[in-house]
């Protein structure tokens, strides 16, 4: 039964093969996963399956400094892909941290994640604009999105 979960730093090492596993070239360091799920500003939310991470979404929350919510991370098993979990990841986000005043998200995927791009759409942000080189292994520019809630 897939249900959804706000997770901390204690599932680190499934948190990092998840990472691994969906970012095979391009995955976080641990340290940095670590020093990142113990700041309080940071928030993981994961579908599970069986206690089996199928899908995250990795936020930062900037409210009182830059108000908006840094979507960090987002990524969903590839055998749960085109289920529309991405989607609903994006949504929850936008529905908990609406209710805590925040009204501005922003995220980016690789120019060549063209499901990403449109789940970004689907879910109402809005291309802002293409930053040059900003991934590496592969290097690979970066669509950045924004969602501008009222």
């Amino acid at each position: 039964m897939i249900e959804l979960k706000q997770l901390n730093s204690d599932l680190l090492d499934k948190i990092l093969a998840f990472d691994k596993l969906n970012f095979p070239t391009d995955f976080w360091k641990a340290e940095d996963w670590k020093d990142l799920m113990e700041d309080e500003r940071a928030i993981y939310y994961a579908f599970t399956d069986d206690n089996v991470l199928v899908a995250n979404v990795f936020i930062y929350n900037w409210k009182g400094e830059a108000d908006y919510i840094k979507i960090m991370n987002i990524s969903v098993h590839p055998e749960y892909r085109g289920c529309g979990l991405a989607g609903k990841l994006l949504n929850h986000v936008r529905d908990e941290m609406s209710k805590i005043g925040m009204k501005r998200f922003c995220g980016e995927t690789r120019s060549s994640n063209k499901a990403m791009q449109a789940v970004f759409e689907k879910c109402g942000y809005k291309l802002d604009r293409i930053e040059e080189g900003y991934f590496q292994n592969p290097d690979e520019s970066a669509y950045k999105y924004v969602l501008n809630i009222k």
